[in-house]
């Protein structure tokens, strides 16, 4: 008796079987992540633990880290300006 192609399901190859969601990982990265992506860390300031320096989150707390703030782009300086001298042509004519 021949099989169909649909008669036993197929064999998991096992990359989705650990799936979490979106929880952060409790045991944090392994060892081969570490040694892919570099040694660039640095410390959650609420456990002090070693993060990678591009994470959002800290994988053993949920510390969200914020990006510190750049400068303000080109065009609100040059609007300032531009009001700026628009002020201060009023007062002077």
């Amino acid at each position: 008796m021949s099989r169909g192609v649909y008669d036993e399901p197929p064999e998991s190859d096992g990359v989705f079987d650990d799936d979490i969601g979106d929880a952060p990982d409790p045991e944090g990265p392994s060892p081969e992540d570490l040694e892919r992506f570099g040694d660039e860390f640095r410390t959650c300031p609420s456990c002090g633990s070693d993060v990678y320096d591009q994470a959002e989150l800290c994988h053993v707390c949920g510390h969200a880290f914020e990006e510190p703030a750049g400068k303000p782009p080109v065009w609100i300086l040059i609007v300032l300006a531009i009001a700026l001298l628009a002020m201060l042509g009023l007062f002077l004519f």
